[in-house]
């Protein structure tokens, strides 16, 4: 995460390269210290937490589903939509579930990648412990925890009644 910093910087590799381009005439702020750096941030270290296991539901589908699948007449398309799709959909789910809950609590990716100048909960939380509010503290974090649980319910609730349809 930290090595975006050189790279988004005024004077990092990307201006650098838009100016030498010709794209930009001066250097683009908004690269670094602001929410897009946060969410390129949160990409880069969370889009494994969605990958493996997508990949990992994608790799117990079985082959003759596939070739039933092209034997019916379905094109590409159709057998991405009708088979394969809804195959993963506990491996999306399990994706999503792990990087909505890193998402949540990560404090230090929006302290680094915003310059201090963006706030999250993870982060309140942890001022107010360094700050010895631990009834704040505590109030919030159980706050998170049921925003959370409360959105993985939702979640899990919309696959079950996609499943019924």
């Amino acid at each position: 995460m930290i090595s975006w910093i050189p790279f988004l910087g005024r004077n990092g590799i990307a201006n650098e390269t838009l100016i030498q381009l010709g794209l930009i005439s001066e250097p683009v702020e908004w690269l670094l210290f602001s929410d897009f750096a946060v969410i390129l941030a949160f990409v880069h270290l969370y889009t494994l937490f969605m990958v493996v296991p997508i990949f990992n539901t994608m790799m117990r589908i079985d082959h003759s589903l596939l070739e039933a699948a092209r034997d019916a007449g379905a094109n590409g398309f159709q057998t991405l939509i009708n088979v394969i799709i809804p195959l993963c959909k506990p491996g999306i789910m399990i994706g999503s579930i792990f990087v909505v809950t890193l998402v949540m609590g990560d404090f230090i990716t929006v302290r680094f990648m915003s310059g201090s100048q963006s706030a999250n909960v993870g982060r309140l939380i942890s001022n107010d412990v360094g700050l010895l509010q631990y009834p704040s503290a505590s109030a919030t974090a159980v706050v998170l925890l049921l925003t959370v649980l409360i959105t993985i319910g939702i979640m899990l609730r919309f696959v079950n009644i996609r499943k019924e349809l």
